[in-house]
């Protein structure tokens, strides 16, 4: 059963993967009617004739848009501005949906008054280099995300497109707009796996995280000054902390504002809090199993998180310096 629905697949050197996505649509309980890939490899894109005349049997529009070097933002602008109908679905290569994701989110789409129906991903991890990956950033729980989401079209004219030149974050910048206009949105009862952890390592993390972080700081969604600004009060408190005795009580012991080892002290519960917070309190509310924490796995947890929050520091960093050259 087909559907007047324009599904969009940013692509970008994942044939496999793609291939894989779309072999995965003949199990779908309803078929959008056009689907656009939008494709900046560097090698030509070849979708299998198997999967090509499925979609020519069931009448399915397949469109290949090719551009070169396009983020995520512009790749999804040349596919919004090329869609034919009134619904837009987004999925990735790396995102993969049930059979009934597409009908059940129309279904609400259709039943409530709203305008949009978010996806809901899982991460999937296997190997514990993923999990303890997994633990240290998106967690186990579903979270809200672009890919797996249902839109009418109509709600580009009043929010506007993504931001086309950046890496990463377009799409938060984008969920911020909608949250300004007030936009109501549905959420749906199918989850969508996400296998893009699949084999990766911990290095090529860091460098995501930087990349990413580094490209998306200038979007006012993500509110970098206002991150200096925390960082530069907790530098001021740590300064004040080391100075205490001196400034109150000019090293007096007998004054009444003198603390002993106010440095060991102040500097410690700063660092027990952070360790307490991002190695416990973070992985379980993001629905981290207690038995893979314990009893050693919560440390190996804070350590890849504190790598990961100093390289985010850093990327916000150097942004902030860019700006400052200019």
């Amino acid at each position: 059963m087909l559907s007047k629905v324009s599904l969009i697949i940013p692509h970008k050197d994942s044939l496999k993967q793609l291939n894989n996505l779309l072999d995965l649509m003949k199990a779908w309980t309803i078929y959008p009617d056009e689907i656009l890939v939008v494709d900046s490899s560097k090698e030509k894109l070849n979708i299998s004739k198997e999967l090509l005349k499925f979609f020519d049997e069931n009448k399915i529009s397949l469109q290949l848009i090719l551009g070169e070097k396009l983020f995520p933002g512009k790749a999804r602008n040349l596919a919004i501005l090329a869609a034919k109908n009134p619904i837009i679905a987004f999925l990735d290569v790396s995102t993969v949906p049930t059979s009934q994701w597409l009908e059940t989110s129309l279904v609400i789409l259709k039943d409530e008054d709203i305008e949009g129906v978010w996806g809901m991903t899982k991460y999937q991890a296997n190997t514990f280099t993923e999990k303890l990956i997994r633990a240290s950033t998106y967690g186990s729980l579903p979270i809200r995300t672009l890919p797996g989401s249902v839109f009418h079209k109509n709600i580009f004219h009043r929010c506007g497109l993504f931001i086309e030149s950046v890496r990463a974050g377009e799409d938060g910048d984008w969920v911020s707009r909608l949250k300004l206009h007030r936009v109501l949105m549905g959420y749906p009862k199918e989850e969508l796996s996400y296998i893009g952890l699949s084999g990766i390592s911990y290095l090529p993390v860091i460098k995501k995280w930087h990349r990413n972080y580094l490209s998306s700081a200038i979007l006012p969604s993500m509110k970098a000054h206002k991150d200096f600004y925390f960082y530069a009060i907790a530098f001021f408190l740590v300064a004040v902390a080391f100075n205490w005795n001196w400034i109150m009580s000019n090293w007096d012991p007998e004054s009444i504002f003198y603390i002993p080892n106010v440095t060991k002290i102040s500097i410690g519960s700063i660092w027990m809090t952070y360790f307490i917070y991002r190695g416990l309190v973070i992985p379980i509310k993001k629905g981290i199993n207690y038995r893979f924490l314990f009893p050693i796995n919560f440390i190996l947890i804070l350590l890849l998180s504190l790598i990961l929050d100093l390289d985010k520091s850093f990327a916000f960093a150097q942004a902030k310096f860019r700006e400052w050259r200019k």
